[in-house]
Order: C-alpha cells, then structure tokens, then sequence
C-alpha cells in the first residue's frame, strides 16, 4: 500500500464529504436530486467501504440516485476479470466454464457474472475487484486517523472497537473461500418456507472467486406491486429467516439491503425470497441468544427476568448501564414492542427512537456506548427486516412467527437459562420484569366524592406533564409543592415502579396519580 494509493483515498473520502454537506443545505427539490447524483456517482466510483455506505443510503431513501447503487454500478470489462478468474482457477476458464458473460452490474467489492459450466449447470461467477484488497486497506486506515466526536467522546464509546469490527468484517469479507463457508452453513442451518439460498460450488471458490447456482428474480420494488396475498407470504418468510438465523442458527445476514434479496415464483405459482450475498454475516453464540430470547420473553411475559443481567449477558458493559438500570425494563417494552403484540405489528406508528429519547434523554448515548461493537450489525439486520416490510406494505404479528420459527421448546430453555452473575453497583437498582408498574393512574375527587378516575400504560408517567391540563398544570407549578421536573428525572433513574407520585389539593379538588 502506497503513500499515494492512501492519498487518492483520503481525497474521495473528502469529496464524499463535500457532496454530503451540499445535499445537507439543498433549498428545493431539483438542488437535492443533483446534489444525491452527485454523491451516489462518487460513492459508485469509490467502490469498497464508501460504496457500502452508499447502499446504506439507498436503504433508507429510496432516491432513484442512490435505488442504482444496490442494482449495481458499471462493471469492468470481462477481458480484465478473465485473467484474474484464471489465475485463481490455476488453469484456463474455458476448461470449467461452457460460457461466461460479460458481467451486467457490479457491486462494492466485486462483480457476477452468469456462466454455464461444462455439465450445463447454470451459474453465477463473483470475481473481486483487482486491487480492491488495497484500496479497502487505505481505507481502513484512513478510519483508523478519524477521532471521536460528539456523542462519542462525550459518552465514552469505545471507537477503537467499533473500527476493529468494521476492519475484521471487511477482511473477512474480501475472502470469498469464507464467504462461501457461511453460505453453506446457513443454507443447512435455516430451513424456512419460501427461503432458497444459492447452492455454493465449494471446488470452484478461491480466496478471489466464488461459483454459486444461479439466481433468478425481481428487486423489492417490483415486488411491491405483487398481490397482497404474496406480499404478505414473503413478508412471513423474511420474518422467519431472520428469526431462525438469529437465535437457531446463530449466524445472521447482516447485509440486508435491497440489493442482496430476489424475489420470485417458483414453478408452482408460490413465492419465493432468495437471499444473496453472504460476506458479512454476524455470528451470535448460544449464549447471547438465550439472553436475547430470555429477554424478549421476559418483557412479553413479565416475568422475574432482570434486564441487568441480559444485556450484561448480550455483551454490554454493565458498569456502564448501572446509572440508567431502573430505566431498563420500560426500555425493553419500548425496543421490543413488535414481539409484545397479539396483533399485526404496524412499523410506521413505533416511533422508536423518540420512545427511547422520552425514556432516556441524553442517556440514550450511554446506552449505545455500553453496547458491544458488533451489536451495529445485528441492529441493521432488524432495521432491514422493517424497511422491507414498509416497502412491501405488509403488518404481521410478530410473537407467533417467533414461536414458529424457534419452538416452544427453545422457548423454555431460554426462561430456563441461568444468566451469568453479574457485580453491581451498591446503588444499583436491578429491577426486573414482574417489579415494573403497569397502569399509571388518575384520580380527582371533589367534596369527597369522586369525579375523575382515569388508567393508562404505566410509560405515560414519562410524558406527565402533558398529560395533565394547562390549567391544572399551572396551578401544580404555582404552588411550588411538587416538582414535576425532578418526579421524571426520578423515576427515569429508579424505574417506573409500583408508588405514589403526588395529591395536590387545589381548593375543593384533590388529584391523585400514582403508579401500580
């Protein structure tokens, strides 16, 4: 690697940021379309780690400009990928492959190409870039010079890790001998209905080159305009993958844009879902997934399960979540609300990440910061799940399917796992599951008789103050008596607990509110 080669790097890197900040202040509409041609082009041309944060983009936008970087960018020629094929190969192409087509899109790091072998299997052939393996160590190290900013200073996150799990899953990535590996295993591993992964040539993959049965189909924008009875069958089976990979097979796909999933029928009228590209997969140890489960099912059920101890489990740093411990429990209600419904889960109306900063506030950053590196990766995976079923227009319940997908049995045995033991913080409030308030109630009374008696979930403690009336609220600041400020900045501490939060009195009218 080369002072230049880095140089050239650091340059596109710099470019990319211009064209970022321009899209950032564009006015109208015309400004910002030019301004995303502008930015997926240079994306397109960095290829590598920058391409791969262009398809992010693509993910969440759904922009024409960035929509081309997951059906793919301008490919080389095949005259300058056939030496490559054949130098990995070790003998010529034509002693393998019937035919090989030029390539019709290509990717981040590499580009397919349809062939057929010489048994009249029809094939796909994914050659890596040449001299990609350099251009993705320039920019590993350019990572490596970015110093922490904001929130990741100010909350402590651990960079340094964050960019060694970064650099590990690009190395590993830019081997396709361990891609073709994980291909394999999840092939044998999740077994769901609808789900076809592509059949690896195990003898024709080297470290540049891997062969895999060809895949057929449509991207989910074509998808999107199927039958709502087909939608919704392969929305369940990108539910069912999902789930089954992660706590079932441990091995999760952790590229989920659209790019890497086709879609089908198969010779019967059925829909099918093929999933691609397997060079970065999260593996989750059977431990984390008990935890996970045993957490999911102890928010469903409230049962005794303290979240403490799973995330400590999961692989947070539990030093680090002992400040906002009374929160966690709400905290689970909030980030697993699909799996506590009975009925279809609308996405749309979750709002995650302002349920999280009502909760938390500035200490969501704390939360994040306490979590393992790689917990980016399975974080995408379920990001995805959701995107794609908000393109396919399909609500599912999600609780069922998780039954389905890992049984009643791997159920019990996750209740049943004994997390490991933890050190706690003597101030530490480890509340679990069955210790949190369910119903946050009102009552007025006046002249002793009751007028008012109102029940709601007990996370509306967290949005009290407008919950009650303007001219309630300001005669309770008036009186100076109850500090409604310093009551949610308490609870978010210890917890939203079974308690009296206070009576204020204002002349013949008496309003209780408490938690039970």
């Amino acid at each position: 690697m080369t002072i230049l080669q880095t140089a050239k790097r650091a340059l596109q890197f710099f470019r990319i940021g211009l064209a970022a900040k321009k899209l950032q202040r564009s006015q109208n509409e015309t400004e910002r379309l030019l301004a995303k041609r502008a930015l997926a082009g240079l994306f397109a041309d960095a290829r590598g780690i920058t391409m791969k944060v262009g398809q992010l983009f693509a993910g969440n936008d759904g922009a024409t400009p960035f929509q081309e970087l997951l059906e793919g960018i301008e490919p080389l020629p095949l005259k300058t990928m056939i030496p490559l094929l054949e130098t990995e190969l070790g003998q010529k192409y034509k002693k393998i492959f019937r035919s090989i087509e030029p390539a019709i899109a290509a990717a981040s790091l590499g580009q397919v190409h349809l062939a057929e072998l010489k048994n009249g299997d029809k094939v796909a052939v994914k050659i890596r870039y040449p001299d990609i393996s350099d251009a993705v160590d320039a920019e590993l190290r350019l990572l490596g010079l970015l110093p922490g900013v904001g929130p990741v200073n100010r909350w402590g996150f651990d960079l340094d890790a964050y960019k060694k799990s970064l650099r590990d899953n690009m190395q590993r990535e830019l081997d396709y001998r361990s891609e073709a590996q994980r291909q394999d295993y999840f092939g044998q591993a999740v077994h769901v209905p609808g789900l076809t992964v592509p059949k690896v040539y195990k003898d024709l993959c080297r470290e540049r080159v891997l062969v895999q049965s060809r895949a057929e189909g449509v991207l989910i924008d074509k998808a999107a305009n199927w039958s709502e009875q087909d939608r919704r069958s392969i929305g369940q089976t990108l539910v069912l993958t999902l789930f089954k990979s992660v706590f079932v097979a441990g091995e999760v796909h952790g590229d989920p844009h659209p790019g890497n999933v086709f879609y089908s029928h198969d010779r019967y009228g059925q829909p099918q879902v093929t999933l691609l590209d397997y060079g970065c997969t999260i593996s989750v140890a059977e431990p984390r997934r008990m935890a996970l489960l045993k957490l999911i099912v102890g928010c469903r059920e409230r049962n005794p399960t303290k979240p403490l101890a799973c995330f400590a489990a999961l692989g947070f740093d539990s030093k680090k979540l002992s400040p906002i411990s009374g929160s966690l429990p709400a905290l689970c209600q909030i980030l697993f609300r699909p799996f506590l419904l009975n009925h279809p889960f609308n996405s749309e109306q979750w709002q995650l990440g302002q349920g999280v900063n009502d909760l938390l506030g500035d200490y969501r950053w704390w939360f994040r910061s306490a979590g393992p590196s790689d917990l980016f990766l399975l974080m995408r995976a379920f990001q995805g799940l959701i995107q794609q079923l908000q393109q396919l227009d399909v609500r599912l319940a999600w609780w069922p399917l998780l039954q389905q997908a890992v049984g009643r049995e791997l159920i019990q045995q996750a209740i049943a796992y004994e997390l490991p033991v933890i050190k706690q913080e003597s101030a530490t409030i480890a509340l679990s599951f069955d210790q949190q308030a369910s119903n946050l109630c009102v009552r007025v009374s006046e002249g002793g008789e009751q007028r008012v008696s109102v029940k709601m979930p007990a996370e509306a403690v967290l949005d009290l103050e407008h919950l009650i009336p303007e001219d309630v609220l300001e005669r309770i600041i008036a009186s100076g008596k109850i500090d409604l400020k310093q009551l949610g900045e308490s609870i978010r501490a210890n917890g939203i607990t079974p308690q009296q939060l206070f009576i204020f009195e204002d002349d013949r009218k008496t309003y209780r509110v408490w938690l039970e």
